[in-house]
């Protein structure tokens, strides 16, 4: 099961706790400059069964729901089963945001 949450999700919002458990750590980008950026203006944490694996900064161009994804380490999970499932969740944002976004 692949999650995107915000940060402010109990998940997340503890940046020590999150640090602790996951070895990674994430800061809300919104208020920095963007010169300073790490992870992006809005960057979701992803959660990938029970590990927090990398963030995606979602944005929707022309209609499009685009998702520029990062992971803490070298890259996404070599398993189909992950990809499938960041689809599944990115269908369930394009619901969330209507039916003008595919």
């Amino acid at each position: 099961m692949v999650r995107l949450l915000t940060p402010f999700d109990p998940v997340v919002w503890d940046r020590s706790r999150l640090e602790l458990l996951w070895n990674w750590v994430y800061r809300f980008e919104a208020y920095t400059p963007v010169a300073k950026r790490k992870l992006g203006y809005y960057a979701l944490p992803m959660l990938w069964r029970d590990r927090v694996i990398g963030w995606a900064n979602l944005s929707v161009r022309e209609h499009k729901l685009i998702a520029d994804v990062g992971f803490v380490e070298s890259g996404p999970p070599e398993h189909a089963a992950f990809r499938d499932e960041l689809e599944a969740e990115l269908d369930r944002v394009r619901a969330f945001l209507g039916e003008n976004v595919i």
